[in-house]
């Protein structure tokens, strides 16, 4: 900072000037506060009011450790701790600090402008206690968010070591020598820089206090804890390296490899620890709960470890190694910073380990129950189900990045708000995507074809594998494997051969020569219809559909063709034709084949029983002799 010397006089257009800014403002800030960390309302400083602990630092006989003055400071602070331990949150409004920001920087602007030295100096020290303030205020706030993120108790030390030390950078030696200077001028200016500088020193020396009596003091607010505060192991490796025999050695490997025969006891301890968990007790456990959760769930017939995943196992494993791994870094760790940046890694990982069993677990229970759902429900879709379990798999992978960025201390709602501006920019680069998934709602929502259906989309055609968000992939009859984009495939006319209950057609014409008698061919035609009406897998309207009013006939909505058509249908080149029209009832493609099989030998027999015969095709050459 620089010091100033001299102390002019306001002009009338420094005064002008300032008046503007003051305009601008709105009269929000209080120009010259005695104590800039009560410039909240009053309802907001009852929680943590420092007046008390400024006044008693500020008193003379301070510096000399009288017994009375240092409880009342204690007492005042144990209300901090207590506020800590209820949750109360520091109430500190964000918008009138920048405003008070902008309005100090303003002065200062103008007032160097006309080298109103003292004025400045005074807003510099007003800029000082507001930043004093905001750091005041997010310490004892992320020491709360500590506390219920269950944080170690190196995180509490770096964050109020960090504080401490910048308090102890904050250099206020240049005006405390312009302090001297004007320390008997009472004119306005003078009085607001006195002040001001009178509650910046007592501040720096009420925070420093604070800081160090809840460093120092951390149980008060945040119980030591065995599993948080590594264990307790660190004891046990400084009694180790202690040991007389080995203490050289520690020491010299702890020089060169910065490990010491200690952690490397501990380590193998734990590694051994862990091993055993996850080779003996583990499988124990494992066996354990397989007999407690071995019975038949009886809605739904199938056992609770069919909906258990095999993978259950693994992951609990991976959970445990990862646990080791923490435990040996905390150990071999001494910087309390990159310990701190590393835990939100370790949080996040456990996180997404459990996601993933819990996914697991699910997508087994709904497939090993798949068949009485729908069954039970035969209007849901087995696409639908599969879609949702896709977008949740991508919620989950939404969620445990938004926990990783809050772990690493980012702002979620700043993110979310940007998303606003960028989301802009991301659906135009991701347009093509965005139409691919909107394709993939309209194809489940319209249910034009299913999963397992035998489409032509195009020149595609084959079996639906399955419908993606983005794609549909489409197996062909030559075994091949066909991945279309959805926004691609909502546009096409699709034909789809599987949107059928009952009814495959069989379609043929038989040829009889023409030297057969027509009323043996007239009791072919009836003998055929016969046995088509009484053929057992034939669609005939003995078939019982329902019949009542809907506003879509219901035989074209679902798929029923029965439809029995034999008659005597030309005189073709050759032989006399006869049509055959039906339907089989199975549409399956094997079925079908089987029907007609059996349909054509029926034919053969009753052709040959009414005395007709198949005609080939030939041709009469008729020569005219001249």
């Amino acid at each position: 900072m620089t010091l100033y010397n001299t102390v002019s006089n306001s002009n009338n257009s420094v005064k002008q000037q300032l008046q503007q800014t003051n305009n601008i403002v709105k009269d929000n800030i209080t120009e010259d506060s005695n104590d800039p960390m009560t410039n909240s309302s009053n309802h907001e400083i009852d929680y943590y009011d420092l007046g008390i602990i400024i006044k008693l630092v500020q008193s003379k006989n301070f510096n000399n450790q009288d017994s009375k003055q240092v409880e009342e400071v204690e007492d005042e602070i144990k209300k901090i701790t207590k506020n800590i331990n209820d949750e109360v949150f520091y109430p500190f409004n964000n918008t009138q600090y920048q405003n008070e920001l902008r309005y100090l920087n303003s002065k200062i602007n103008i007032n160097s402008k006309y080298d109103n030295n003292l004025a400045v100096s005074r807003d510099m020290l007003k800029i000082s206690i507001l930043e004093n303030r905001k750091n005041f205020a997010d310490t004892i706030n992320s020491i709360i968010d500590g506390k219920n993120s269950f944080k170690d108790k190196k995180y509490f030390v770096t964050l109020l070591k960090e504080q401490i030390k910048r308090l102890k950078k904050i250099d206020i030696k240049p005006f405390e020598k312009e302090y001297n200077e004007v320390i008997t001028q009472t004119d306005p200016i003078t009085t607001a820089f006195k002040d001001s500088f009178i509650t910046l020193k007592s501040q720096l020396k009420a925070h420093s206090i604070i800081y160090n009596y809840l460093k120092t003091n951390m149980n008060e607010y945040r119980p030591s804890n065995f599993i948080l505060d590594d264990l307790s192991l660190k004891y046990v490796i400084k009694k180790i390296d202690s040991n007389k025999y080995i203490k050289h050695v520690s020491e010299t490997l702890d020089y060169y490899f910065h490990i010491s025969i200690g952690k490397i006891v501990i380590l193998l301890i734990i590694l051994f620890i862990f091993m055993i968990i996850n080779k003996k007790i583990l499988p124990f456990l494992t066996k354990l709960f397989n007999k407690k959760l071995s019975k038949k769930i009886k809605t739904l017939n199938i056992s609770i470890l069919d909906i258990i995943p095999d993978s259950f196992r693994i992951t609990m494993s991976l959970i445990i190694y990862l646990f080791s791994i923490q435990v040996s870094l905390i150990l071999l760790i001494e910087d309390a910073n990159l310990i701190n940046k590393l835990i939100p890694w370790f949080n996040t990982t456990y996180l997404a380990l459990f996601s993933f069993m819990f996914y697991r677990i699910l997508t087994n229970y709904i497939n090993e129950s798949s068949d009485k759902i729908f069954n039970q429900y035969p209007n849901m879709r087995k696409e639908m189900v599969d879609f949702i379990l896709r977008i949740i798999k991508i919620l989950i992978l939404i969620f445990v990045l938004l926990f990783l960025l809050v772990q690493l201390g980012f702002d979620i709602k700043a993110i979310i708000a940007s998303l606003g501006i960028g989301g802009i920019a991301v659906a135009l680069a991701a347009k093509d995507t965005l139409s691919n998934f909107f394709g993939s709602l309209n194809i489940i929502t319209d249910n034009s074809f299913s999963q397992g259906d035998w489409i032509k989309a195009g020149n595609v055609e084959g079996t639906v594998v399955d419908i993606r968000m983005r794609t549909t992939r489409i197996r062909t009859f030559d075994n091949g494997m066909i991945t279309i984009p959805n926004a691609e495939l909502a546009n096409l006319a699709i034909l789809n051969w599987s949107k059928r209950v009952i009814g495959r057609r069989i379609k043929m014409i038989i040829n009889i020569t023409y030297d057969s008698k027509m009323s043996d061919i007239q009791n072919l035609v009836v003998d055929i219809r016969d046995m088509l009406q009484n053929h057992s897998e034939i669609a005939t309207s003995k078939l019982h559909i329902d019949k009542k009013p809907y506003l879509l006939k219901k035989e074209d909505l679902i798929g029923i063709k029965n439809n029995l058509l034999v008659y005597i249908d030309e005189y073709s080149s050759s032989s006399i034709d006869i049509l055959v029209y039906c339907f089989s009832r199975s549409p399956n493609w094997e079925d079908w084949l089987e029907t007609k099989q059996d349909v054509i030998v029926q034919i053969s027999k009753l052709v040959e029983k009414n005395n007709c015969k198949f005609a080939f095709p030939t041709q009469t050459i008729y020569i005219e002799k001249e």
